[in-house]
Formats: structure tokens, sequence, C-alpha cells
């Protein structure tokens, strides 16, 4: 017998395969290990190939120089774009057109498989972090008391379940793999049951993540003038630490990896088995589009880009926020002993004057792990595949109403776009929008793909 159970949103079980796809479908996928970005800049083109088969170059010859650097000569020759909004506004509008015809054609629906994180989420909105660090500290000193006044919301989080619910939204089929205590699983039902059979939850009884959000209208310290807002988690993984393939591994889970046409696991960094369920999903699925979000890699970075670099042809996209960037170039300049002066964190303080040379770092970085690197910070995305790159700046929200979840939904945002065969500009673009959207929380609830074709009408004509 299997270790988890399978679950239909709706009251009735329901084959796990609902939606096959095949290449014949309408949707088409592209693997840019083996394709440059050389459409990035058509807002009309299609970009997008057949699905990857990563079984036919199982072993990515690595073409970069020695020192996994790319030589100064080699550097003249690479382009970056750097798009600000108006250019945005363009995209979005020509987007509608195939937004519509999505919408209206719903024979085709592409499948995706994502694992394995689920949490709780504890939300505390903190709008003054003067008075909140000063209240702690009293509380200390008094050995204990109560801080009242504060607002707090529970939701559902995690990055696996924050994209599937987003991409359930969009209409998308969803296989989602996680792990779950009873509670967790009624949390999960409740959560997902408006999709009837759009997704499949398959919960493994186990303790599901429990994290405490702090979010911070203005990041304002002693240290930084900065007013971004921003937020904290402190988090109790529960099993998602353990989450091996031996919990899943099966024929029936082998047959839905085969039949899904992108296979996205996340939280990597929270997960001590993570490397060995990345072998295990994507070697599985060699025909489907393999993305990867990490999360907060700050005890494992050495780790990961060692994992990375060892498993290249498994991976398409690694899609990763700013702090996880800074991260890695601080890791990659100890890793060669010497500061690059081309490899340079992004300093959100510095924008818009340094978004060239985080560009031309954002290259380095895609030639060293020798893979299409997605980063989306709160200024704006870059993706670069090592031989060209592209920066969109970001949607700026009317109002931000919650932090927690933005990155999720512009993975989701770029998975979907990536499906339904959008050029790589608007793949970004529409990432950057429903990260906004849900930053802004205008509807309440993540958008659905209705909402955001009413919203791109009133806001962008």
């Amino acid at each position: 017998m299997n270790p988890w159970t399978i679950v239909s949103s709706s009251p009735i079980l329901n084959s796990p395969n609902l939606f096959p796809c095949s290449p014949s479908s309408s949707f088409y996928h592209l693997s840019f290990s083996s394709k440059s970005l050389e459409r990035i800049f058509s807002s009309t083109d299609n970009d997008s190939f057949l699905r990857p088969d990563h079984n036919q170059n199982p072993h990515k010859e690595n073409t970069k120089p020695p020192d996994k650097m790319v030589k100064e000569e080699n550097r003249k020759t690479m382009t970056s774009q750097i798009f600000g909004n108006s250019h945005t506004h363009n995209i979005l509008r020509n987007l509608l057109v195939k937004l519509l015809d999505i919408k209206k054609d719903g024979n085709h629906q592409p499948q995706v498989t994502i694992l394995p994180d689920f949490f709780v989420d504890r939300i505390i909105e903190v709008s003054d972090y003067s008075l909140f660090m000063n209240d702690i500290q009293k509380k200390i000193v008094a050995r204990g008391g109560s801080m009242r006044g504060y607002s707090s919301l529970d939701i559902k989080g995690g990055n696996a379940v924050n994209m599937a619910y987003s991409l359930a939204k969009l209409d998308i089929h969803v296989e989602l793999f996680t792990i779950a205590d009873e509670i967790g699983s009624a949390i999960l039902q409740s959560v997902f049951l408006p999709f009837k059979t759009n997704v499949n939850l398959h919960i493994i009884k186990g303790k599901h993540g429990l994290s405490t959000v702090f979010e911070f209208s203005k990041s304002t310290t002693s240290s930084s003038s900065s007013s971004t807002p921003s937020n904290v988690m402190v988090s109790d993984v529960g099993d998602n630490d353990n989450f091996g393939p031996e919990l899943i591994e099966s024929q029936e889970v082998n047959m839905i990896l085969q039949s899904s046409d992108a296979v996205i696991m996340t939280n990597w960094a929270s997960n001590l088995r993570g490397t060995d369920l990345l072998d295990y999903v994507f070697t599985n699925s060699p025909r489907s589009v393999h993305f990867l979000d990490p999360a907060d890699i700050e005890r494992r970075c050495f780790e990961f880009i060692n994992v990375l670099e060892n498993r290249s042809n498994l991976v398409d996209f690694l899609s990763i926020n700013e702090n996880e960037y800074n991260l890695i170039i601080k890791a990659l300049e100890s890793i060669m002993g010497q500061k690059n002066s081309n490899l340079l964190v992004f300093d959100s303080n510095l924008y818009p004057d340094n978004t060239s040379a985080f560009c031309e770092s954002a290259k380095l970085l895609s030639n060293f792990i020798n893979l299409t690197v997605c980063i989306h910070t709160t200024r704006g995305s870059a993706i670069s595949d090592g031989h060209e790159s592209l920066f969109v700046d970001s949607i700026v929200p009317s109002k931000i109403d919650i932090v927690s979840g933005a990155g999720d939904s512009w993975d989701a945002g770029f998975i979907f776009g990536h499906l339904y065969g959008f050029t790589t500009i608007e793949k970004i673009c529409f990432a950057n929008l429903l990260s906004s959207l849900h930053v802004g929380n205008l509807f309440g609830d993540n958008p659905s793909l209705s909402e955001i074709i009413d919203f791109i009408k009133t806001s962008y004509f």
C-alpha cells in the first residue's frame, strides 16, 4: 500500500490523470539549455518548442571555459535588454488576445506536478518596526507578557501549495504531492474544494510545516533607510525536512510524472532529502519542463551550488529571489577565492543605475551553473541563459496588502506563460503582473484568468 492518499477536490474520487497531454497539444515547451533567448525582444512571435527530452542529453556537455566564467572577449558579443513600465504596458495589451483565446479554448489543459512543501502560516502585520522591537524588549525585561494590538491571519502556505493554488485559479490541472496531518489535510481539502476535478491532492501522512510570518510594512532599521515592505518567517518545517522519493515512488506516480507538461520542485532548502527527490521526479519526467525554486538557501548555499553544477542537465529553469541570488553570488566569490568585478550582488537601493550590471552578473551566474536563471526582485525581474539577459521593471501595485507568497505567484505566472507558448518577455511581464496582483490583493485572493483579463482591459486600455 502506498503511504500517501489521493484526494480529489471534488467529493468523487477521480483518476489522477484526468487531463493527459501529448506533444500534439496546443501548448509547447522550451528548454533553454538548448536554445538561447534570441527572440526575447519580440512581443508577438512564439519562442516555444516541443517539450524537452532530457533523456536525449543525459550528460550535457559543459562548454564553459575551464574557470567556469565567460572569457572577456566573449562577453562583448552578449546582449542585455532592460524594459521599463511603458514597454510592459504594450506587452500586456498584446497578451490580452492570447489570454482571451486561452480562456475560450477549454479543450487543451496543461498538467503540472508540484511538490512537496505545505505550511500553515500565521501572518502578523507590523506597521512600526521600532515600536515592535521596543515592545519585545520590554516584555523580555518584564519576564513575559502580551503584546496586543497586532493584526494576525492564518492562511495556507508553503511554496508548493501556494503555486498549486495560483495555477489552479488559472485553470491549470495540478497534481500536488505534499505532507500533512489530519488537520492539515482538512485545510488542504477545504482550500482546493472549489476546483473540483482540476486538482488532485496526494497527501502523505505526517507533520506539515508551521510558520509565523512577520510582515513589516516598512523595513526601516538603524542601518537602512529603505521603506520597502519585507517579511521574516520563523518556521517549524515539520516532516517537510525529510521528504524523500521513497514517500511517493510507485508506478502510478511515475505515470503522473511522465504525463506532466511541467514538474515543479520547491523548497529544496528545507528538505534534507531534496536532492534525492529532485533526482527522482526530474529523471522520471524526461519530457516535462523542469522548474526549481529552492527557497532560502542561506544554510546550504555551497551544497546547493554543487547540486546545480552536477545536475544542470535535469533542470530547465532555476527561479530565485533577490536574497537567494545574493547568497549564491557571495558563495561563488568565496569559491573562486577572489571577487569578480562582473559578478555583483543586487542592491535594490541602487536601482535603476545597477540594472545593466545586474544583467551582466546574471549571465555569469547562468554560465557558472549552466542553466537558465530567473531572478525576481522587488525592483524587477531578470532572466538569463548565459548568452543573453532580460530585465523587466516590476509592476508596482496601488497598495501593498500582503508580501508572503509573492514569489510563488511570480513562479506560477511564469510557468503559465511558458506552457501556453508566451515569448520570454511575455512570460516575465505576466509573472510580474501576477506577483503585483498578489501583493496588492486586489481581488481578495489569487486572481483567476477572467479577473486578470478584466484587469488588463481596465488598466492598460
